[in-house]
Protein backbone atom coordinates (compact mmCIF):
# COMPACT_ATOMS: atom_id res chain seq x y z
CA UNK A 1 0.00 0.00 0.00
CA UNK A 2 2.68 2.64 0.87
CA UNK A 3 3.56 3.25 -2.90
CA UNK A 4 -0.18 3.54 -3.44
CA UNK A 5 -0.23 6.03 -1.06
CA UNK A 6 2.92 8.04 -1.84
CA UNK A 7 1.93 7.80 -5.64
CA UNK A 8 -1.30 9.62 -4.63
CA UNK A 9 -0.07 11.90 -2.35
CA UNK A 10 2.27 13.03 -5.45
CA UNK A 11 -0.78 14.01 -7.64
CA UNK A 12 -2.73 15.03 -4.88
CA UNK A 13 0.23 17.59 -4.74
CA UNK A 14 0.80 18.23 -8.79
CA UNK A 15 -3.00 19.14 -8.61
CA UNK A 16 -2.75 21.52 -5.84
CA UNK A 17 0.06 22.87 -7.41
CA UNK A 18 -1.32 22.86 -10.96
CA UNK A 19 -4.53 24.60 -9.49
CA UNK A 20 -2.66 27.18 -7.22
CA UNK A 21 -0.57 28.26 -10.41
CA UNK A 22 -3.94 28.35 -12.79
CA UNK A 23 -4.66 30.86 -9.84
CA UNK A 24 -1.89 32.90 -9.89
CA UNK A 25 -2.36 33.62 -13.63
CA UNK A 26 -5.76 34.76 -13.52
CA UNK A 27 -4.62 37.16 -10.53
CA UNK A 28 -2.16 37.87 -12.94
CA UNK A 29 -4.67 38.82 -15.88
CA UNK A 30 -6.71 40.30 -13.80
CA UNK A 31 -4.26 42.69 -12.65
CA UNK A 32 -2.74 43.32 -15.75
CA UNK A 33 -5.67 44.66 -16.90
CA UNK A 34 -6.41 46.46 -14.52
CA UNK A 35 -2.87 48.39 -14.87
CA UNK A 36 -4.27 48.79 -18.62
CA UNK A 37 -7.30 50.39 -17.55
CA UNK A 38 -5.45 52.62 -14.67
CA UNK A 39 -2.98 53.76 -17.42
CA UNK A 40 -6.23 54.85 -20.03
CA UNK A 41 -7.66 56.45 -17.20
CA UNK A 42 -5.02 58.61 -15.91
CA UNK A 43 -3.90 59.67 -19.81
CA UNK A 44 -7.14 60.69 -20.58
CA UNK A 45 -7.26 62.88 -17.08
CA UNK A 46 -4.08 64.35 -17.94
CA UNK A 47 -4.56 65.18 -21.49
CA UNK A 48 -7.14 67.53 -20.76
CA UNK A 49 -5.19 70.01 -18.34
CA UNK A 50 -2.18 69.35 -21.06
CA UNK A 51 -4.82 70.52 -24.13
CA UNK A 52 -5.38 73.46 -21.85
CA UNK A 53 -2.11 74.63 -21.03
CA UNK A 54 -0.91 74.49 -24.36
CA UNK A 55 -4.14 76.84 -25.84
CA UNK A 56 -3.46 79.05 -23.05
CA UNK A 57 0.07 79.65 -23.53
CA UNK A 58 -0.69 79.79 -27.28
CA UNK A 59 -3.70 82.56 -27.08
CA UNK A 60 -1.16 84.47 -24.60
CA UNK A 61 1.48 84.93 -27.43
CA UNK A 62 -0.98 85.64 -30.14
CA UNK A 63 -2.81 88.43 -27.74
CA UNK A 64 -0.26 89.74 -26.39
CA UNK A 65 2.53 89.57 -28.49
CA UNK A 66 3.46 93.32 -28.51
CA UNK A 67 3.68 93.25 -24.89
CA UNK A 68 5.30 90.35 -24.06
CA UNK A 69 9.18 91.15 -23.95
CA UNK A 70 11.75 88.14 -24.72
CA UNK A 71 11.85 86.81 -21.51
CA UNK A 72 8.26 86.42 -21.11
CA UNK A 73 8.24 84.83 -24.88
CA UNK A 74 10.60 82.48 -23.43
CA UNK A 75 9.13 81.13 -20.64
CA UNK A 76 5.95 80.35 -22.36
CA UNK A 77 8.04 78.36 -25.45
CA UNK A 78 9.23 76.80 -22.11
CA UNK A 79 5.83 75.86 -21.20
CA UNK A 80 4.92 74.52 -24.28
CA UNK A 81 7.89 72.46 -24.64
CA UNK A 82 7.56 71.03 -21.47
CA UNK A 83 3.44 70.31 -22.16
CA UNK A 84 4.85 68.53 -25.75
CA UNK A 85 7.49 66.20 -23.01
CA UNK A 86 4.18 65.37 -21.38
CA UNK A 87 2.16 64.36 -23.96
CA UNK A 88 4.55 62.18 -25.64
CA UNK A 89 5.26 60.98 -21.93
CA UNK A 90 1.56 59.93 -21.60
CA UNK A 91 1.51 59.00 -24.97
CA UNK A 92 4.45 56.72 -24.23
CA UNK A 93 2.96 54.92 -21.26
CA UNK A 94 -0.68 54.14 -23.47
CA UNK A 95 1.42 52.47 -26.43
CA UNK A 96 3.45 50.39 -23.64
CA UNK A 97 0.89 49.35 -21.78
CA UNK A 98 -1.37 47.88 -24.83
CA UNK A 99 1.56 46.21 -26.57
CA UNK A 100 0.98 42.52 -26.58
CA UNK A 101 -2.23 43.11 -24.89
CA UNK A 102 -4.38 41.42 -27.67
CA UNK A 103 -3.06 38.82 -30.39
CA UNK A 104 -3.15 40.54 -34.02
CA UNK A 105 -2.89 39.16 -37.15
CA UNK A 106 0.37 38.82 -39.22
CA UNK A 107 1.13 39.62 -43.07
CA UNK A 108 3.90 39.99 -45.39
CA UNK A 109 5.66 43.69 -44.41
CA UNK A 110 8.44 45.02 -46.54
CA UNK A 111 11.06 46.41 -43.89
CA UNK A 112 12.03 48.48 -46.89
CA UNK A 113 9.12 50.40 -48.01
CA UNK A 114 8.67 50.51 -43.96
CA UNK A 115 12.18 52.26 -42.88
CA UNK A 116 11.58 54.63 -45.90
CA UNK A 117 8.51 55.78 -44.52
CA UNK A 118 9.98 56.36 -41.42
CA UNK A 119 12.97 58.09 -42.51
CA UNK A 120 10.31 60.45 -43.90
CA UNK A 121 8.21 60.80 -40.94
CA UNK A 122 11.01 61.51 -38.68
CA UNK A 123 12.98 64.97 -38.78
CA UNK A 124 15.95 63.99 -40.12
CA UNK A 125 18.57 66.92 -40.05
CA UNK A 126 20.50 67.93 -42.50
CA UNK A 127 24.10 66.39 -41.48
CA UNK A 128 22.33 63.14 -41.04
CA UNK A 129 22.74 60.21 -43.33
CA UNK A 130 20.88 56.81 -42.89
CA UNK A 131 21.69 54.09 -44.86
CA UNK A 132 20.36 50.40 -45.15
CA UNK A 133 20.76 47.46 -47.32
CA UNK A 134 18.28 45.63 -49.11
CA UNK A 135 16.22 44.12 -46.49
CA UNK A 136 13.54 41.50 -46.63
CA UNK A 137 9.72 41.00 -46.91
CA UNK A 138 8.80 39.17 -43.36
CA UNK A 139 5.89 38.38 -41.51
CA UNK A 140 4.55 40.35 -38.86
CA UNK A 141 2.17 43.87 -37.90
CA UNK A 142 3.37 46.80 -39.45
CA UNK A 143 2.33 48.70 -36.75
CA UNK A 144 4.61 47.13 -33.88
CA UNK A 145 7.20 46.68 -36.36
CA UNK A 146 7.28 50.11 -37.46
CA UNK A 147 7.65 51.66 -33.20
CA UNK A 148 10.17 48.96 -33.27
CA UNK A 149 12.72 50.59 -36.01
CA UNK A 150 11.65 54.00 -35.26
CA UNK A 151 12.09 54.32 -31.58
CA UNK A 152 15.50 52.65 -32.23
CA UNK A 153 16.04 55.17 -35.11
CA UNK A 154 14.81 58.26 -33.12
CA UNK A 155 17.31 57.01 -30.17
CA UNK A 156 20.19 57.06 -32.41
CA UNK A 157 19.36 60.63 -33.97
CA UNK A 158 18.90 61.86 -30.51
CA UNK A 159 21.94 60.89 -29.00
CA UNK A 160 24.38 62.17 -31.73
CA UNK A 161 27.27 64.70 -30.91
CA UNK A 162 28.68 64.02 -34.24
CA UNK A 163 29.05 66.88 -36.75
CA UNK A 164 28.32 64.24 -39.60
CA UNK A 165 25.62 61.85 -37.82
CA UNK A 166 25.08 58.14 -39.43
CA UNK A 167 22.78 55.41 -39.10
CA UNK A 168 23.10 52.28 -40.61
CA UNK A 169 20.13 49.48 -40.53
CA UNK A 170 21.04 45.87 -41.87
CA UNK A 171 20.30 42.39 -41.61
CA UNK A 172 21.45 38.92 -41.97
CA UNK A 173 19.52 35.82 -42.13
CA UNK A 174 19.44 32.72 -39.99
CA UNK A 175 17.27 29.76 -40.13
CA UNK A 176 14.77 30.64 -37.46
CA UNK A 177 14.92 34.28 -37.43
CA UNK A 178 15.74 37.53 -39.05
CA UNK A 179 18.72 39.33 -37.26
CA UNK A 180 18.28 43.09 -37.55
CA UNK A 181 20.85 46.01 -36.82
CA UNK A 182 20.95 49.63 -36.10
CA UNK A 183 24.52 51.27 -36.18
CA UNK A 184 25.28 55.14 -35.57
CA UNK A 185 28.05 56.63 -34.46
CA UNK A 186 26.65 58.55 -31.67
CA UNK A 187 28.00 59.25 -27.98
CA UNK A 188 28.01 55.53 -27.03
CA UNK A 189 26.91 54.25 -23.99
CA UNK A 190 28.69 52.71 -20.99
CA UNK A 191 28.68 48.77 -20.95
CA UNK A 192 26.86 49.21 -16.88
CA UNK A 193 24.08 50.85 -18.46
CA UNK A 194 23.64 47.78 -21.46
CA UNK A 195 20.50 45.87 -19.09
CA UNK A 196 19.38 48.93 -17.51
CA UNK A 197 18.39 51.11 -20.48
CA UNK A 198 15.63 48.93 -21.74
CA UNK A 199 13.64 49.74 -17.98
CA UNK A 200 10.53 51.57 -18.38
CA UNK A 201 11.87 55.32 -17.84
CA UNK A 202 14.96 55.00 -17.87
CA UNK A 203 17.28 57.73 -19.53
CA UNK A 204 21.12 58.25 -19.13
CA UNK A 205 21.00 61.67 -19.58
CA UNK A 206 18.25 64.62 -19.44
CA UNK A 207 16.85 64.90 -22.86
CA UNK A 208 14.27 66.98 -23.53
CA UNK A 209 13.16 64.71 -26.89
CA UNK A 210 13.29 61.17 -24.64
CA UNK A 211 10.57 59.95 -22.58
CA UNK A 212 12.64 57.02 -21.20
CA UNK A 213 9.88 54.63 -22.51
CA UNK A 214 11.10 54.49 -26.36
CA UNK A 215 13.72 51.18 -25.67
CA UNK A 216 11.47 49.45 -23.47
CA UNK A 217 8.51 49.43 -26.52
CA UNK A 218 11.69 47.98 -28.23
CA UNK A 219 12.35 45.16 -25.77
CA UNK A 220 8.27 44.30 -25.39
CA UNK A 221 7.78 44.32 -29.11
CA UNK A 222 10.78 41.65 -29.91
CA UNK A 223 9.38 39.50 -27.00
CA UNK A 224 6.22 39.68 -28.96
CA UNK A 225 8.16 38.24 -31.70
CA UNK A 226 9.75 35.83 -29.90
CA UNK A 227 13.44 37.43 -29.67
CA UNK A 228 15.95 38.72 -28.67
CA UNK A 229 17.74 42.24 -28.38
CA UNK A 230 21.31 43.14 -26.98
CA UNK A 231 23.98 46.07 -27.92
CA UNK A 232 27.54 46.79 -28.47
CA UNK A 233 28.78 49.93 -27.99
CA UNK A 234 32.09 52.25 -27.00
CA UNK A 235 31.77 55.24 -25.49
CA UNK A 236 32.43 58.47 -28.52
CA UNK A 237 32.37 55.74 -31.02
CA UNK A 238 28.76 54.80 -31.19
CA UNK A 239 26.35 52.01 -30.59
CA UNK A 240 25.10 48.87 -32.37
CA UNK A 241 21.57 47.78 -31.20
CA UNK A 242 20.67 43.75 -32.59
CA UNK A 243 17.71 41.99 -32.39
CA UNK A 244 16.20 39.29 -33.58
CA UNK A 245 12.43 38.02 -35.18
CA UNK A 246 11.20 34.75 -35.06
CA UNK A 247 9.99 33.91 -38.84
CA UNK A 248 7.19 31.89 -38.08
CA UNK A 249 4.39 33.01 -35.90
CA UNK A 250 1.61 30.50 -36.98
CA UNK A 251 -0.36 33.59 -38.43
CA UNK A 252 -0.02 36.19 -34.92
CA UNK A 253 1.34 37.81 -33.12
Amino acid sequence: MEPVIKKFTVNLKSCKAFREQQQLLSNLEVQNQELSDYAHMVSHDLKSPLRSLDSLTTWLKEDYSDKLDESCNKSLDLIRSNVDKMDALINGILEYSTIGKNKVEVYDVDTNKLIEDISESLHVPSYFSITKGDLPIIKGDKYRLQQLFQNLISNALNYNDKEKGKIEIGYKEEEEFWQFYVKDNGKGIDEQYFDKIFNTFQKLESNLESTGIGLSIVKKIVDIYGGKIWLTSKLGEGTTFYFTLKKENHGEA
